[in-house]
């Protein structure tokens, strides 16, 4: 019997064994297939090159073995003649059984999975041993880019039965490597301290256990040598190149030292800078104004972008969609200087076809659609689009709202305007717990729909208690009563002070009124608010020994004093969020006047305020602040004690108790002011390191105000002024908003009720 056998190793080196006879020709009579384990028979021979009665050549055995090799189902393949059968060999590859992870902290394991699986490497696929060996290499250079260089990566293959293997990727991830030294060579303008400012990663300070910018990171590094290059090009030197980054590791693996080489350049200026092209019906006066870089000046190319982004901006409000606007410059290497042309191709004007709106499952589409600015069928105008996302950015009724364009396809001039919401939980019902000396327990709470059934109308109902103070108060808002924005509203509300209930005073106050209101829009961002109330203040005094303040009113008004205020407002708001502003402001100034003849008779104003200043893209500077003040009327007439101002606690001036500030009563009890200034400075900036930082941010406040008036002692404004500083962090959880601050008081006194640490939480549903 004569045998012929070819075999291919897993190099793929083809070996030979047995002798061909080269004067015989094979014919091949049966062809069997030995060594099977999991794989169909079928499937072999749907890749054999040859069928029963083909005569086998050696060209055809070298087809058999690279083609059924080439399937990467086996890791041998043996062709042999036995009589007229064609044996055919295999040794199939394992099939992975189990593919996990130990040991990782720095990725998640699902996402290392999914990886690997995009790979080739993945619970049910063939295991090669080639493809293993990359994917350690893959994970190792992972962990390198993390700064984790004494990572050590041990793949554990367990055979089990049936041809199947079960892999265990071992992982020690040691620790990551901190930044000794960041070096500059080649820099003779700026020194290496300046170009170490411009960077995230830095060799270590006191706040590096908070921030992690001491430990390196491959991809933090380039983002920081690309603000060197935006520094460099934002100075004039418009030559700047980094010519390398030589990144040196200590023997033990912990230590980074960064050596960046950089050739600077010579410094350039605008020569001149002008428009191009094509304006269509957009009058150069309009444009030029837009170019605010002037001859002279050093070239700086985020002022220069930004123009460039302006001038596209205000075509875009003509209709042109689509314009671009490309900078060409003209540099003049022996005076350094560059003239730039800036070619406008204004494109098609461009109409809306069709408002898309998505992602509202509860909020009707007329509530999204009545804050649109941009309408359906009218010209492109790229500043109502933002104002129509800045209006859905304020409602409070999103976490996010993106407002994009589509063309239209099949048509030039026509887009798709879409808008896509994220939904936020829009009732809360509010918690707060508080304990103050001499009143104990204090409790706070209220339940509040802002979106009631998807209609934008909104409901709330709040109460408190504490042994002093006793109220409830029920709302109701509809913002669209009229088509214009005309909004109605009703509020009733009943309080109660009790301080004979604590044994301070013997005394108390009931207050019962009921008010409707309506608010008027006047442009884009103004409105004016009106309201009409009635009011019943049922007050006793169950002592001769009743503060002064008490007696001498009641005696003027009795026991039951009625009022009716009207009150006048104007309201402004230019802020583009509700629940993050970082530009814009918030104004609202409110008079009241109660009716003559009615009971008291006073008016008193109220100015509320804040502004908000966008530093960078993750810092905000917020000033808040409030000025008011009331007066009687008429003849004799006094202020009501209930409608002073208070002061202290959150929502003026933090580290003090809420309403514990200002003139005091012979009793000692605190009975507000009739003059009161407030001002707050507040840098907002997101907690660095939380993953969903548009949920929580943290403030550094500065709090100080003034409250005076209305007392026996009559106080001054100098005596009263109270500040403090500290730290703030507001949070929109899971459980619901929560707002936590701690505040060191200033220009305290001993009789001051201090409470460093307050804090407020609420249920979102």
């Amino acid at each position: 019997m004569k045998c012929k056998l070819k075999t291919l190793s897993l190099s793929l080196i083809c070996t030979l064994s047995g002798a061909y006879a080269d004067n015989s020709d094979f014919v091949i009579q049966k062809i069997r297939v030995d060594g099977l384990q999991r794989i169909e028979m079928g499937t072999v021979f749907s890749y054999l090159p040859v069928k029963v009665g083909d005569t086998l050549t050696a060209n055809k055995t070298d087809d058999i073995i690279h083609r059924l090799y080439g399937t990467g189902f086996f890791q041998d393949v043996r062709v042999e003649e036995q009589g007229s059968t064609l044996i055919v060999d295999v040794v199939e590859r394992p099939v992975i059984s189990k593919l996990s992870f130990t040991g990782t902290e720095e990725f998640d394991k699902d996402q290392l999975l999914k990886s690997l699986k995009n790979n080739g490497l993945a619970t049910g696929l063939i295991f090669d041993q080639s493809i293993l060996d990359n994917a350690i290499l893959s994970i190792k250079t992972e962990y390198y880019n993390r700064g984790l260089y004494s990572v050590i990566i041990t793949p554990v293959v367990t055979q089990l039965e049936r041809n199947r293997v079960n892999i265990e990727i071992q992982i020690s991830e040691g620790s990551i490597a901190k930044i000794a030294t960041i070096d500059f060579i080649g820099n003779k303008i700026y020194s290496t301290n300046q170009l170490r400012k411009e960077m995230y990663l830095t060799t270590g300070n006191w706040m590096s256990w908070w921030y992690k910018d001491n430990q390196y990171s491959s991809d933090k590094l380039a983002g920081d040598f690309e603000k060197i290059r935006a520094f460099y090009l934002n100075n004039g030197y418009i030559d700047f190149r980094l010519n390398s980054a030589q990144i040196q590791l200590s023997p033990d693996k912990q230590s980074v030292f960064i050596t960046g080489n950089i050739i600077e350049g010579e410094q350039y200026r605008f020569k001149s800078i002008q428009l191009a092209g094509d304006y269509k019906d957009i009058p150069p006066a309009v444009l030029t104004p837009l170019i605010t870089v002037k001859p002279g000046q050093i070239i700086n190319q985020e002022t220069l972008n930004k123009n460039i982004e302006t001038i596209k901006n205000t075509m875009g409000n003509y209709g042109y969609a689509f314009a671009n606007v490309n900078p060409v410059p003209d540099v003049n290497v022996k005076d350094h200087t560059v003239a730039y042309n800036l070619f406008i191709d204004p494109g098609k004007k461009i109409y809306i076809r069709n408002v898309n709106i998505s992602g509202n499952d509860k909020t009707r589409d007329v509530v999204v659609r009545r804050e649109l600015r941009q309408e359906e069928a009218a010209l492109y105008n790229s500043a109502d689009i933002k104002r129509s996302k800045d209006r859905l950015d304020v409602l409070g009724y999103f976490k996010s709202a993106d407002v994009t364009t589509t063309p239209v396809p099949g048509v030039n001039d026509q887009v798709d305007m879409n808008v896509k919401v994220v939904e936020n939980n829009t009732g809360s019902i509010n918690f707060g717990v508080g304990y103050a000396q001499g009143q104990g327990v204090i409790l706070n709470g209220g339940i509040t729909q802002s979106n009631l059934f998807g209609s934008g109308k909104s409901a709330s109902l709040n109460a408190s208690t504490s042994a002093l103070n006793q109220s409830i108060s029920l709302s109701f808002t509809d913002p669209y009563y009229m088509s214009n924005g005309t909004s109605l509203g009703y509020d009733i509300y009943d309080n109660s002070y009790t301080p004979n209930n604590a044994g301070i005073s013997p005394y108390s106050n009931t207050t019962l009124g009921a008010r409707i209101r309506t608010s008027i829009p006047v442009s884009e961002f103004d409105r004016i608010n009106l309201s009409l109330g009635f009011e019943n203040n049922q007050i006793s005094i169950t002592s001769a020994t009743a503060p002064l303040r008490m007696v001498q009113f009641t005696n003027q008004y009795g026991n039951s004093v009625n009022a009716i205020p009207f009150t006048a407002s104007w309201a402004r708001n230019t802020t583009d969020s509700a629940l993050w502003p970082t530009t814009g402001a918030n104004y609202a100034q409110t008079a009241s006047v109660t009716a003559p003849g009615v009971g008291a008779q006073y008016y008193k104003f109220d100015s509320v305020d804040a502004w908000y200043f966008p530093i960078s893209d993750n810092l905000t500077w917020k000033t808040n602040g409030e000025l008011g003040f009331i007066n009687s009327y008429g003849d004799n007439s006094l202020v009501p004690f209930y409608q002073n101002f208070m002061e202290g606690g959150p929502g003026s001036i933090r580290g003090y108790y809420i309403g514990s500030l200002g003139p005091q009563d012979t009793d000692g009890s605190y009975i507000g002011g009739t003059r009161w200034a407030f001002v707050s400075n507040n840098l907002m900036f997101p907690i660095p390191g939380v993953k969903d930082e548009k949920s929580v941010r943290m403030s550094l406040f500065y709090d100080i105000g003034t409250l005076f008036g209305g007392s026996p002692f009559d106080l001054s404004a100098e005596q009263m002024v109270r500040a403090s500083y500290g730290v703030g962090l507001m949070w929109i959880s899971p459980m619901g908003p929560i707002q936590l601050s701690y505040a060191i008081p200033m220009f305290s006194q001993p009789t001051d009720n201090v409470q460093n640490f307050q804090f407020t939480l609420g249920q979102m549903f």
